[in-house]
């Protein structure tokens, strides 16, 4: 049997019956707020699963898929919090800020940071987790370590980041 790799997927948009279905062919398992991971064969990347899923659910959605890296070398770093009406999270939103550069991305409560810090300088993500989580008026958030192979697709336009330098960050449409 060969290597698997876990991905992360997070959904904004409505939660309907139909997702759920999609979700559960994929084998995919609910980890947090409208969010599964799920583990695929190796030699699998994310654009490829952000074209299946975007064909599945509702065209105003939006979606991000990206592959977990588990050491501290990781490539980037995911955030992700719900929305609690009513909740400031200006505080944690400026902590994102002081950890990299945001990516600048069409969701309201996932994130994706590139570090500023070289790799043996990287905090590991459960202690990024607990630090952000005092931050988190509502203190429900997922942290978790990506790699470069991550998708997003916003209104049925999808883009993949690629680049090898990661002075600003690009993507291909797909």
């Amino acid at each position: 049997m060969g290597e698997v790799r876990l991905f992360q997927i997070c959904y904004e948009g409505e939660l309907t019956v139909e997702v759920s279905h999609v979700m559960r062919r994929l084998g995919a398992e609910p980890n947090f707020d409208q969010s599964w991971q799920v583990f695929l064969p190796e030699g699998r990347h994310s654009a490829p699963l952000v074209r299946y899923l975007r064909a599945q659910t509702a065209a105003d959605a939006k979606l991000l898929v990206a592959c977990t890296q588990f050491t501290t070398a990781r490539d980037f770093l995911l955030v992700r919090h719900s929305l609690t009406p009513g909740a400031d999270y200006s505080e944690l939103h400026d902590a994102l800020d002081r950890l990299g550069t945001v990516v600048a991305l069409p969701f309201e409560s996932t994130f994706v940071i590139q570090s500023l810090y070289a790799a043996e300088m990287r905090t590991d993500v459960n202690t990024l987790g607990l630090a952000l989580g005092e931050l988190c008026p509502d203190e429900s958030l997922m942290v978790t370590g990506i790699s470069h192979d991550w998708a997003y697709s916003d209104s049925g336009v999808s883009r993949m980041f690629v680049g090898d330098a990661f002075e600003e960050a690009q993507f291909k449409n797909f």
